[in-house]
């Protein structure tokens, strides 16, 4: 039996093979919540970003207990050394039964974290009820992605991306894990924000500089507190055979599934996105946002936090291009004190008290 409890201030789920997934909570107690929220973070990240800077009050208006977890080798999380994408899905199983999530639970998935939201749909669908995808991961090597349509995706990200995918597979796994350990762990916090300022696109750039700067420092340090077992781990996961195809997912799960991209994304473009709807038309809700990248839409950002809840909860009606529009703080304007911008960051930071990444 799976078995939860409290370390340090940090909060446990145990597992039944002994490991420990970490986990924070934000929203409403299970007594009183309408719905449950598993929030799976992306790459270098952890548990203590979530939902970057969501408030208080909105998680408690949709009636929504939020849970968000440290995957395996992040943060406090125990590294599951045999870790498969199935494996990964039974883990968010086991978490929501032992914190008494419900029969059928809501998932959102930033970034990597939507490669295991994509996992849970194909092999615990009868326990999901809804996913939501912030610029979520593929597997460019799915059926139905043509070589030259392949090429062109990796080919709009940045060159770090690129240089990553090639080599990835070319090297053995402890080569891997001795660069994340030794070069890249070593870089997060100021030098993760900074070196993103200058690599991500000029909305990215912007809402680090006016928002989310501190937030991600905080997040980057303590997704790192393994030495990146679970980043390089990811990064051998997404770039090997996923064990599924977009038509696996199609004929086990029919719930509700939303995936919101910028059009300006370096680090999961938008394109690929557009072909996963083309595969799955009645299943995927695609709302693309007109002029954000990869982090602009998604952090301290009210109304994208608000709009992908009502999309998971209530109305399937595709944003589009106007979500980034509306949602989006313009260039002039200022952070006042007393605004709804303002209370967002003000409530949203105060809650996490940490980082976040990707």
């Amino acid at each position: 039996m799976a078995s939860a409890k409290m370390d340090e201030d940090v909060k446990y789920v145990g597992l039944p093979d002994g490991r420990r997934i970490a986990y924070r909570e934000q929203g409403l107690g299970k007594d009183i919540a309408k719905r449950s929220l598993l929030v799976l973070h992306g790459l270098g990240s952890s548990r203590v970003a979530g939902m970057p800077g969501v408030s208080e009050s909105l998680l408690k208006d949709m009636g929504v207990r939020f849970v968000a977890i440290d995957r395996p080798g992040y943060g406090f999380s125990d590294f599951n050394p045999k870790q498969t994408f199935e494996s990964a899905a039974k883990d968010l199983a086991h978490v929501a039964d032992c914190l008494e999530l419900g029969s059928r639970i809501y998932l959102l998935g930033y970034s990597c974290g939507g490669a295991y939201c994509w996992a849970a749909a194909r092999y615990i669908p009868e326990r999901i009820a809804g996913i939501a995808m912030w610029a979520p991961v593929g597997n460019y090597s799915w059926k139905g992605i043509s070589e030259i349509e392949r090429n062109t995706l990796i080919g709009s990200t940045t060159e770090r991306s690129r240089k990553t995918h090639a080599i990835i597979r070319k090297v053995p796994q402890w080569m891997l894990y001795a660069y994340v350990r030794y070069f890249i762990v070593p870089t997060v916090g100021t030098k993760w924000v900074e070196d993103a300022k200058s690599r991500l696109s000029p909305p990215d750039a912007q809402n680090l500089q006016k928002y989310s700067a501190d937030i991600m420092e905080r997040d980057s340090i303590m997704s790192a507190k393994q030495k990146g077992k679970g980043l390089a781990q990811d990064l051998l996961l997404i770039s090997s055979d996923w064990g599924f195809e977009l038509s696996d997912v199609q004929d086990r799960y029919k719930g509700p599934l939303h995936i919101f991209n910028g059009d300006q994304d370096v680090l999961v473009p938008l394109g690929l996105q557009e072909i996963i709807k083309r595969q799955l038309p009645d299943l995927v809700h695609l709302h693309a946002l007109k002029g954000e990248g990869h982090l602009s839409a998604f952090c301290c950002n009210d109304k994208i936090h608000r709009d992908t809840l009502k999309c998971l909860f209530g109305s399937t009606s595709t944003i589009g291009e106007d979500a980034g529009k509306l949602g989006k703080k313009s260039d002039d304007q200022e952070v006042k004190v007393g605004s709804s911008i303002y209370e967002t960051i003000k409530e949203g930071t105060s809650a996490l008290q940490k980082p976040y990444l990707h």
